[in-house]
């Protein structure tokens, strides 16, 4: 049996691929950029041209009998709706459009707790109990659950099996959308605990994830499903700031602001996105998801699928400080290669 990806250049992609590669006998990756193509190829995956935003721009990646794994996505937290539509639901559409005449076994959806609402305090999200209902500024929870519709619409209508598979808030090596946002502000001391930090966020390890959507294609269970997965762990917006500032070696942020403050500012950052041209670092879907208290009950997920986290908190982050010291002290090596070439192109 092989196996077709999209998302396999993202956070998400490069451990999904590797536990792909042993157990598919073959593994095609939907690649937009041909820079991307040797690392695919040399995780032992073919990489194949194309883009889900474009018309027919994912024809030809999946075959009869394959499982899809779909996890690409537009990932950030910000931007217009148009920008959600046109990558993470459209995007859906033309792979549905393109794979579903092609027959494949299974179509698995990587989607994302942000479809529930976001709630100051509450019982555990999970799909049993919790219907998705993100609010109408969270673009990208709006997003997810229309994507999700589309592959339960449309793969019952073309009669493939369908598995959704919703994921909490991932962190590990390779997350450089994290830290492209987060270390300026420690740099700055501009990193600020919403409210006093004590509220929990549901963790996952990456490649913990990519386990869980592993199974969620392979388990004969899973057709028909959707999956919650987070860890059981309990860890604090404090804890994981506080650990990302440890990973990058930068102080621990001190600075807090009330909720109300920083929703209302979320509130003007979401108005001034409305302006053309105009991108705020944050607004009021960042502010609500790191800021109010969010656990989600992974108990389907461990019962039919048994999968279980095998990476607690502190050694996913002792990983991640790994990754983030060889990052850069490549780009160190490279800066000094590049100081060095124009010393030598003065001095000729």
């Amino acid at each position: 049996m092989n196996a077709a990806l999209t998302g396999g250049t993202g956070f998400l992609g490069s451990p999904l691929i590797r536990l792909l590669v042993e157990r598919f006998d073959a593994v095609r990756v939907l690649v937009r950029r041909p820079r991307d193509d040797a690392r695919i190829r040399a995780m032992g995956a073919e990489p194949v041209r194309g883009d889900l935003t474009a018309p027919g721009g994912c024809d030809g990646l999946a075959r009869a009998g394959d499982v899809v794994f779909h996890a690409a996505a537009r990932v950030e937290l910000q931007g217009s709706w148009s920008a959600f539509r046109r990558t993470t639901v459209d995007g859906t559409r033309r792979l549905l459009d393109s794979a579903l005449p092609e027959r494949p076994a299974r179509f698995v959806y990587v989607s994302s707790a942000a479809v529930y609402p976001l709630r100051a305090a509450g019982d555990p999200v999970c799909a049993d109990r919790t219907p998705a209902d993100p609010l109408e500024y969270n673009y990208y929870g709006r997003a997810k659950l229309q994507a999700e519709n589309l592959v339960r619409t449309e793969c019952e209508r073309a009669g493939c099996p369908w598995t959704i598979v919703r994921l909490g808030f991932c962190y590990g090596p390779g997350n450089r959308a994290l830290f492209k946002d987060v270390v300026p502000r420690l740099k700055r001391n501009r990193l600020f605990v919403i409210g006093v930090g004590h509220n929990r966020i549901a963790t996952c390890y990456i490649d913990d994830a990519a386990r869980a959507v592993l199974l969620a294609g392979t388990a004969p269970a899973a057709a028909g499903r959707i999956y919650d997965v987070a860890s059981d762990e309990t860890v604090t917006q404090r804890e994981f700031l506080d650990a990302v500032a440890d990973v990058v070696s930068l102080p621990r942020t001190r600075r807090r602001v009330r909720m109300s403050f920083a929703y209302a500012f979320g509130f003007l950052a979401d108005l001034a996105a409305r302006i053309p041209g105009c991108e705020p670092p944050f607004g009021r879907t960042m502010i609500v998801l790191m800021g109010t208290d969010q656990v989600i009950d992974a108990g389907r997920t461990r019962d039919e699928l048994g999968w279980r986290p095998e990476v607690d908190f502190q050694e996913g982050m002792r990983r991640t400080a790994d990754w983030y010291a060889q990052v850069q002290s490549a780009r160190s090596a490279r800066r000094s290669a590049a100081r060095s070439g124009r010393i030598e192109q003065r001095t000729t």
